[in-house]
C-alpha cells in the first residue's frame, strides 16, 4: 500500500451499529440511557442552581480579563472540582454502567478524572469575549470566567479534536447526559473509526465528503488516509456513550437556549490487565504512531488560543 492510498475501515463500517460489541472497530458506542433519569436530573438541577449561566460569570472586558485573568490552571482538578463531595454511585455504582466499563475496559478499572461539562450558547457570552473566539476551533471559556467558576468545564463548541494528548495514559472517555440533548444543542459528535491512525497534531487534517456529508477523509501525519463516518449522540437524561482516547469527535455551536450539562470520565484500564477487552482489541487495530512531538499547535506560548479555524464548524 502506498502511503497516500485509502485505508478503509473494515468492511461494513459505514453501516455498523454503535452497539458496544462494535467498539473494536468504531472506537466508540453508543449505550443509550442505562441511567435512571430521576437523579441525573436532580443532579442537572443542582448543578444549575449553583453554577447558573448567564453574562455574570465572565470577565465583563477584555481589558479587565487582561488585569485579572490568567491562561493556567483554569481547569476543574483536585480540590477544585464541583462533583468533589457529591454522591455519583448512581452512575459508578450502577450495574449497566459497570459491566459496559469493565467490557470496554476490562477488570479493575479506574476513574482517572471526571468533571461537568456546559455547552454555553452564544446568547450567554459577552460580545467582547464572542468576538475573540469566533475563529477558534477549541474555544474554552475556563479562562474567561471567575475563579470560583472554574470548578466545572464551559465551552462554547470544540472542533473535532482527540483526548489523549499525552502517550502514556491510556483511557476511554464516557459521556453522560443528565438532560434531553438534541442536536442542536451540541450534542456529541463522533467520527468512528479514526482511533486507527493513532496520535496526530491538532488541527488535524480533515476533509467532508462532497457526496455523503457524514464521511470524512481524515491523514495522519505519515500521509496515510482513512475515512471515519460522523455519528451524533443524542438522547435523554441517563443517556451513556463512550469512544477511544483517540478517536476524533466535536461539539458543534449550541444553537438552542439550553446550556446542557453533561459529565465526563476518563475511566483507565488495569495496567495489568491483558486480557480480551474491547479497548484491547481495539488498540490491536490501531497502525498509526503512539507518540508525537506536538499534539496540538493552536496554542501560543503564553496559553492563549490561536484562531485557526473549525474544521466541523466550517462545514455546519
Amino acid at each position: 500500500m502506498s502511503t497516500n492510498e485509502i485505508k478503509p475501515l473494515p468492511s461494513p463500517a459505514e453501516d455498523l451499529s454503535l452497539d458496544v460489541e462494535n467498539f473494536p472497530i468504531n472506537g466508540c458506542a453508543n449505550f443509550g440511557q442505562i441511567l435512571d433519569s430521576t437523579p441525573c436530573s436532580e443532579l442537572r438541577d443542582h448543578i444549575n442552581e449553583h453554577r447558573p449561566i448567564n453574562l455574570d460569570m465572565f470577565y465583563p472586558s477584555k481589558a479587565e480579563f487582561k488585569k485579572n485573568g490568567r491562561w493556567q490552571r483554569y481547569a476543574p482538578g483536585p480540590g477544585h472540582n464541583f462533583l468533589e463531595g457529591i454522591n455519583l454511585d448512581f452512575i459508578e455504582q450502577n450495574p449497566s454502567f459497570t459491566k459496559l466499563a469493565e467490557q470496554v475496559l476490562g477488570p479493575n478499572y479506574s476513574i482517572m478524572k471526571k468533571a461537568i461539562i456546559r455547552s454555553v450558547p452564544e446568547k450567554f457570552i459577552p460580545e467582547w469575549l464572542f468576538k475573540a473566539i469566533e475563529n477558534v476551533g477549541r474555544p474554552n471559556l475556563n479562562p474567561f470566567t471567575f475563579d470560583h467558576l472554574q470548578d466545572v468545564q464551559y465551552f462554547y463548541c470544540t472542533d473535532y479534536h482527540q483526548d489523549k494528548t499525552r502517550p502514556e495514559s491510556e483511557f476511554v472517555t464516557f459521556y453522560v447526559y443528565l438532560d434531553e440533548v438534541e442536536r442542536n444543542y451540541s450534542a456529541l459528535r463522533l467520527l468512528r473509526g479514526t482511533h486507527v491512525s493513532g496520535m496526530t497534531t491538532y488541527p488535524h487534517s480533515l476533509r467532508r465528503s462532497n457526496i455523503d456529508h457524514n464521511r470524512w477523509f481524515y491523514t495522519d501525519q505519515a500521509g496515510k488516509t482513512v475515512q471515519g463516518h460522523e455519528s451524533d449522540v443524542t438522547g435523554s437524561a441517563g443517556s451513556v456513550a463512550c469512544f477511544h482516547g483517540l478517536t476524533l469527535h466535536g461539539t458543534p455551536i449550541n444553537s438552542s437556549d439550553n446550556p446542557r450539562i453533561s459529565i465526563r470520565y476518563l475511566l483507565s484500564p488495569d495496567p495489568e490487565f491483558k486480557g480480551d477487552s474491547l479497548l484491547n482489541q481495539a488498540n490491536k487495530n490501531i497502525f498509526g504512531q503512539q507518540s508525537i512531538a506536538m499534539p496540538r499547535c493552536d496554542i501560543a506560548e503564553d496559553g492563549s488560543y490561536l484562531p485557526i479555524g473549525s474544521s466541523l464548524a466550517s462545514y455546519e
